[in-house]
């Protein structure tokens, strides 16, 4: 009797031991898990909204190379007007679910600026921007750089068509907005054209929105029968117009930031590229990694966020063309050549190619 009641003692306090070590266990479970917590990231997206077929559509895909690569989570704002992004940014804000939110475009600075200081614990990216703060980390594009290169190619092609015939062929640049980055764009695209063809002409037009093809199309159409052969846009969705125009006057045009080539390869001679999937995908990484740092962040050739490629047209090119592209490019990349980014260097430096 006393040894089955020593047995059964024994087999009270095994049990005993078994259910601690079980809790324990269990509660280091749930532990480990909330230490492991899914980062939620919040994106505010610009007036194009997606499905531009350019910035907003690159910037989804590396949200959706995130969520596969980083297990992360996202939610997104498509506010159709400026006036709209505050209310967007401040909403994903006062919930204090995200570990970042990231706003798309110089337009939302202010906005950015002021939710940034009501949430000094909230993280924020800035696309496209040169805010500084304490938890803003601002990506700013060499945009001079980026349509230089297509720039290079219009200045070569109107050049000898020019020893050819004698006829000087202008070329153009269409904006979606007037704003600062697009602006100094355009300035790279007149640079890399006359610093080839220094004697040529660049036209620009404004649409005044990242929408609207139609508008897009009969500017550049305008632009075409003055003259302008070939049109480097730098206008979000509206973009899509300058490419129907050129088809119908029989001219060209050059894409940007995701490789618009295959939109009609006929007319689309190359696509200045911006891997903004790239960009976003990093500095959600760094937020992953715990190396996001906020200031402002700038990418170019150098660091290989910006690009030219050919991919796709069906536009004829002499092989010397893209040669000396690719040589071009290589001394942006060395600091060999500098790009101007304002209409009175721009002046200064064709005085000195002259």
């Amino acid at each position: 009797m006393k040894k089955t009641s020593y047995i059964m003692l024994i087999a009270s306090v095994l049990l005993i031991l078994f259910s601690v070590i079980s809790i324990r266990f269990i509660n280091n479970k749930k532990y480990n898990h909330k230490a492991k917590k899914t980062i939620k990231i919040a994106v505010v997206f610009t007036g194009s909204g997606l499905g531009d077929k350019s910035f907003n559509d690159l910037i989804y895909d590396g949200l959706l190379k995130a969520q596969e690569e980083l297990n992360i989570e996202f939610d997104y704002a498509e506010p159709m007007y400026p006036d709209k992004y505050k209310q967007s940014i401040l909403e994903f804000a006062e919930t204090r679910e995200y570990q970042l939110i990231i706003a798309i475009g110089p337009e939302q600075e202010s906005d950015v600026k002021a939710v940034s200081v009501e949430f000094p614990n909230q993280k924020f990216t800035l696309i496209d921007s040169k805010l500084n703060g304490k938890n803003i980390s601002s990506i700013y594009t060499r945009w001079e750089e980026q349509a230089f290169l297509n720039g290079v190619i219009a200045g070569l092609l109107s050049k000898d068509e020019y020893k050819k015939t004698g006829n000087i062929n202008k070329a153009g640049v269409v904006l979606g907005m007037e704003v600062a980055h697009l602006r100094e764009g355009a300035i790279g695209f007149e640079a890399g054209y006359k610093y080839v063809f220094p004697q040529g002409e660049v036209m620009t037009a404004v649409v005044n929105d990242f929408r609207n093809p139609l508008k897009a199309k009969e500017i550049s159409l305008l632009m075409y029968n003055k003259g302008v052969k070939y049109i480097q846009h730098l206008a979000g969705a509206s973009g899509l117009g300058v490419f129907a125009a050129a088809k119908e006057a029989e001219a060209y045009a050059f894409g940007v930031d995701e490789n618009q080539n295959s939109f009609d390869p006929s007319v689309i001679i190359s696509t200045s590229t911006r891997y903004m999937n790239e960009i976003v995908f990093n500095e959600i990484k760094y937020i992953k990694d715990n190396t996001w740092k906020d200031g402002v962040h700038y990418s170019g050739l150098k660091e290989g966020i910006i690009d030219i490629t050919r991919e796709g047209s069906q536009v004829q090119l002499d092989p010397s063309v893209m040669k000396f592209v690719n040589k071009t490019k290589n001394k942006i990349i060395n600091d060999e050549l500098s790009i101007p980014k304002t209409k009175k260097e721009l002046n200064l430096w064709i005085n000195k190619i002259e």
